[in-house]
């Protein structure tokens, strides 16, 4: 995610309850598995978490997929720490890289398939172009990009819980998401097709799963 950016709790100083939060509020594994599930990673196959955060999606993903080549890359040196502490403690064969910014240290077409959860809600509508535009750059032809993210409410309850999520990530940075704009976003930045394969309603708002085609 490009630099300047919002840390995952708005404070740096909350960074270290980020995973005893996350998993006190939200369905964070299931979620999580469930877009594992949703990517249908094969064997050999390399995969980037992009946004890696504390290293909980990728560590799953390494479970869940042994034989795939799961690397994961993050702008937030605190959560980076935390991510490399975790792959210590298991003895992990997944590979971390820390993210200046704007543009991916990897060569065009380096990857199979990235995935990412609830990172884009901390960007700006630029930074989410970049964002996206990278990761169209970096996916092999007919390469998939699959997240979980904050997406448009499904109701009125969805919206007013929304509310939260915006007071902590900002207003100005989750806009896209609750109204709807990531998928069109994601189209701006060359992705050919783009779907929500499913919404899921939470204690914060509407989960969106989405998947995004490199043609």
């Amino acid at each position: 995610m490009p630099s300047p950016f919002i840390p995952a709790l708005k404070y740096h100083f909350l960074t270290p309850i980020y995973d005893w939060f996350i998993a006190l509020t939200l369905p964070e594994i299931a979620v999580k598995k469930q877009l594992i599930r949703q990517a249908n990673i094969k064997k050999a196959e390399k995969v980037l978490d992009y946004g890696c955060g504390t290293g909980t999606l990728l560590l799953l993903l390494e479970e869940l997929h042994p034989d795939c080549e799961a690397i994961g890359i993050e702008v937030d040196t605190q959560m980076l720490k935390m991510a490399q502490r975790k792959v210590a403690e298991k003895n992990s064969s997944v590979q971390l890289q820390y993210y200046e910014g704007d543009r991916l240290p990897y060569e065009t077409g380096t990857f199979d398939k990235v995935i990412s959860s609830w990172v884009f809600q901390h960007l700006t509508t630029s930074q989410k172009i970049t964002s996206f535009r990278e990761i169209h750059r970096v996916l092999k032809p007919e390469g998939e990009f699959h997240m979980a993210d904050w997406g448009k409410a499904q109701n009125a309850l969805m919206r007013s819980l929304f509310f939260v999520v915006q007071m902590i990530d900002n207003f100005y940075t989750t806009d896209d998401n609750i109204q709807g704009r990531l998928p069109s976003l994601m189209q701006e930045a060359g992705f050919s097709k783009v779907e929500i394969l499913e919404n899921q309603s939470t204690l914060f708002g509407t989960l969106s799963y989405f998947k995004a085609l490199k043609s």
